[in-house]
């Protein structure tokens, strides 16, 4: 049915109407200790709130100001995505999330984004160089010259060094939530990374540090006890937050003359959806820099079944296919205004994707079930001869649940 026919039903209506309604509060309180240096554990806590109060997904963030060490560097691309090297989720004590290459399976995934969306990102530290060395304190930023770098001082004098990175993964996807009313809500904990593997310094010069200050925590609120009772029912009664969980399996450095290589995959899944692997350069400068280091072919084992999902392999033409069904599986309606290109993806934004979900739907359970870690998943890739040496990083990507009882945590599964 198109949208013409849908708008001529007896029964359409445009707006839906709804329950939801009680007083917005937006709220922001300090951090203690209040600065964090390179390297360093920063452990975010949700608050518990009042009782009627229910926490709105994707309002919750953490505000700080980037303060450079010295005016001869600024910081790379999207930064916000770049200070978490490391997530771990903790619930009850236990390990929901932990992903030691968190920043470098995060960037990639913005790099399909439209530009749309990536132009309203400049909060989060995603912008031009030129922006990104106003906010920086780098003396090499141009305020004026042309219509962009007007442009750039002005977002300068409204944003300052203040920048957001959106706490969101698992409790943004599933509605409402109340604090109040948990045995036991989720931490969060960043590890930052060093300054000189996500900044970059004039020519002649070094890169001295950083440090985030002012650090704050924002989130949005809706009072209503109706509303938070329910949500608190449900909790009690059992409920299970489903989310990706994605795992840093290996780094490795692929020697330029290789042209075969073996990896095997061998952790158990009930539900594993994706196996990515990102290339880079050993000593990186741009964060956005993903390499296609010249493969050809991928023959594909799973649990000692040879042409799995593949019935001839995988070829270098489907390589870009393969990726999108994953990364991006609405691009087939928005390709106008899409930012990945076939041409960006083996320039600079390539990734070798084997997508094991039965549908290109986002669900959870559509994954291969991998039992046997023996056996596991074996990659077979063919490649050609390159000018350089590549880093390997192989993401294992899971459908994952938290389950929850009794307002607590029942159990976790991946």
């Amino acid at each position: 049915m198109n949208t013409t026919e849908r708008e001529l039903q007896p029964g359409f209506r445009r707006s839906r109407m709804t329950s939801v309604k009680g007083p917005r509060t937006r709220s922001v309180v300090t951090f203690n200790p209040t600065t964090i240096g390179p390297g360093e554990e920063l452990y975010i806590n949700i608050p518990k709130l009042k009782p009627d109060s229910c926490l709105v997904p994707g309002s919750f963030a953490l505000l700080f100001d980037f303060k450079n060490s010295n005016t001869k560097s600024h910081f790379n691309n999207n930064l916000s995505k770049l200070i978490a090297k490391r997530l771990q989720i903790k619930v009850a004590g236990e390990t929901a999330y932990d992903c030691s290459g968190e920043s470098l399976y995060e960037m990639y995934k913005d790099l399909w984004l439209t530009l749309g969306d990536r132009k309203k990102m400049t909060e989060q530290g995603l912008a031009s160089e030129n922006l990104r060395k106003l906010i920086s304190g780098d003396d090499s930023g141009v305020k004026l010259g042309d219509v962009g770098k007007v442009a750039d001082a002005l977002l300068h004098s409204v944003y300052g060094s203040k920048l957001r990175k959106p706490i969101d993964k698992i409790i943004a996807d599933h509605g409402l939530y109340t604090p109040f009313s948990m045995n036991n809500n989720p931490m969060y904990i960043l590890t930052l990374p060093q300054a000189d593997e996500i900044m970059t310094a004039q020519g002649g010069e070094q890169v001295d540090g950083y440090k985030l200050d002012n650090l704050e925590l924002e989130y949005e609120t809706t009072e209503n006890d109706a509303l938070a009772s329910e949500v608190s029912r449900m909790y009690s009664t059992g409920r299970s937050l489903s989310y990706k969980h994605v795992t840093l399996m290996r780094t490795s450095n692929w020697d330029k003359d290789l042209t075969i290589v073996n990896e095997n995959i061998n952790i158990p899944r009930k539900s594993m959806s994706a196996i990515v692997l990102l290339f880079t350069n050993r000593v990186r400068t741009d964060s956005e820099e993903y390499i296609y280091p010249n493969i050809d072919k991928v023959n594909l084992t799973i649990e000692g079944v040879p042409n799995a999902v593949f019935s001839q392999g995988l070829p270098k033409n489907r390589f870009f296919e393969e990726a999108k069904r994953f990364f991006c599986p609405m691009c087939e309606k928005s390709m106008a205004d899409e930012f990945m290109s076939i041409s960006k993806f083996f320039s600079n934004g390539f990734a070798l994707v084997i997508d094991l979900r039965s549908t290109q739907d986002d669900t959870t359970g559509g994954g291969k079930k991998i039992v046997n870690t023996q056996s596991g998943v074996l990659l077979e890739i063919k490649k050609r001869v390159t000018t350089a040496d590549v880093q390997c990083n192989i993401f294992v990507v899971s459908d994952a649940l938290l389950n929850f009882a009794n307002r607590d945590l029942s159990s976790i599964q991946y």
